[in-house]
């Protein structure tokens, strides 16, 4: 199965685009850089380890949380490092 940038956690750096020379162009290219900027940083959070008591809302596979109860994955009352595997929270 391909990696899909919806369900799979995936890291791209980030490199500035070319500036405009035209300052017609530059207000575009300014908006467009902020919006990858903004997801770079979005993937980045996600990809972060971070201790939560609630799951994510959207989870992407190779997300990795410490869950903290109430929030309870394994149904086993344990708090732990658990990864989505792309269907379920499992353990590390």
């Amino acid at each position: 199965m391909p990696i899909n940038r919806n369900t799979d956690l995936i890291l791209n750096r980030y490199s500035r685009g070319s500036v405009p020379s035209d300052s017609d162009e530059l207000s575009a290219y300014l908006s467009e850089e902020l919006q990858r900027l903004e997801t770079i940083i979005r993937d980045m959070t996600d990809a972060s380890i971070q201790a939560v008591d609630n799951p994510p809302p959207a989870p992407r596979k190779g997300m990795v949380r410490f869950n903290i109860l109430p929030w309870n994955p394994l149904s086993n009352g344990s708090q732990q490092l658990v990864v989505y595997n792309g269907t379920a929270w499992v353990a590390v």
